[in-house]
């Protein structure tokens, strides 16, 4: 008679792998899915912060109102970068030969223009034809306050 115990082993294994490989398939998808629509939200927040709030605020100081001492708030999404994006800069394809705005998800390591491509596909931008360059702000989690003010025809956003 012969001994089965090794070939038993071998089928047990196997069936062991094909559980592993399921699972490693299963929480991948769930994990894509939830970050898919929260990524679809942190974009309409974007758009809403950017285009009800700053942009309505520098038409606003564009067209000669006082400015708001306390500044404006932008209150989210969280972790978003508000970047911006003058003449000689490489831009978004949304910005192509004028000054804009955007706001978009934050890169760590941006080689080869990713914050760039990433302000493309998932970010919001807009135009601002007088904007004047300034550095990287970072959304906080209670949101961030902002200046907008026009100096000598230029449209100034600092973080307040």
């Amino acid at each position: 008679m012969k001994d089965k115990r090794g070939f038993l082993l071998g089928e047990e294994t196997l069936k062991i792998i094909i559980a592993v490989i399921g699972i490693v398939f299963l929480v991948f998808l769930l994990t894509s899915v939830y970050f898919n629509l929260t990524g679809a939200q942190d974009k309409k927040y974007a758009d809403a912060s950017l285009n009800n709030i700053l942009v309505k605020e520098v038409a606003r100081v564009n067209s000669g109102a006082e400015i708001n001492p306390a500044g404006i708030q932008i209150p989210n999404p969280a972790g978003w970068d508000l970047l911006s994006f003058v003449q000689g800069d490489k831009k978004p394809n949304s910005c192509t030969e004028q000054n804009c705005i955007c706001l978009c998800q934050d890169i760590k390591i941006d080689v080869f223009d990713r914050q760039i491509k990433n302000c493309d596909d998932k970010g919001v931008c807009s135009v601002i034809p007088t904007l004047k360059k300034f550095d990287k702000i970072t959304i906080g989690n209670g949101g961030t306050w902002i200046s907008v003010q026009k100096i000598n025809d230029e449209i100034v956003i600092a973080k307040k």
